[in-house]
């Protein structure tokens, strides 16, 4: 119920029952996140795997409700570092795109069909071509919540460019072929 129904002794009010579009959105986050915990500590592993595939996707996306992150976050981080549990490497895939999530907004566009595809068969990552300058080419490992400055951040590393004051020097352009 909401909190003004328990104030007033559980009663509901006709402005309580009017929806909220960004509160229908965290509720609608909050019941996905909790169902793909469910389902990752479900004992079949094929409900398993696909309720963390599930949760790997809706984090990408979604944050969840303050109420929720707390319990979620540290749910990822106990089982991504507690040695011999399953599944330990996508919960850690999960807390980043997660903690991504709550840092620069979830994802805006959806993912490609082949995109999709490649996360419900468990592939997280894709070989993305940066082209640099003087004609050098560098292939990058690009991840579902991946953002420029992580791509900027790894290319500077290369560099041996540690200082966050450094990534602000670079940018990055991107080509597409759709203008042929």
């Amino acid at each position: 119920l909401p909190a003004a129904a328990h104030r007033a002794g559980g009663c509901l009010r006709a402005a309580d029952l009017q929806p909220n579009p960004r509160r229908l959105l965290e509720w609608h986050s909050t019941a996905v996140a909790a169902y793909a915990v469910v389902l990752c500590v479900c004992p079949c592993r094929d409900s398993c795997q696909r309720g963390w595939r599930l949760l790997y996707i809706v984090a990408a996306y979604h944050s969840c409700s303050e109420v929720l992150q707390p319990h979620l976050v540290r749910f990822l981080q106990d089982v991504s570092r507690t040695p011999g549990l399953p599944f330990q490497g996508i919960a850690k895939a999960c807390e980043q795109n997660l903690q991504k999530t709550l840092r620069f907004g979830g994802r805006l566009e959806l993912p490609s069909s082949m995109e999709l595809r490649a996360m419900l068969a468990g592939r997280s990552s894709k070989r993305q071509l940066f082209l640099l300058p003087g004609g050098l080419e560098r292939h990058l490992k690009i991840k579902t919540c991946t953002v420029a400055l992580d791509v900027v951040e790894e290319i500077c590393a290369e560099m041996a460019l540690t200082r966050p004051e450094a990534f602000d020097e670079y940018v990055i352009f991107v080509v597409t072929n759709r203008g042929k």
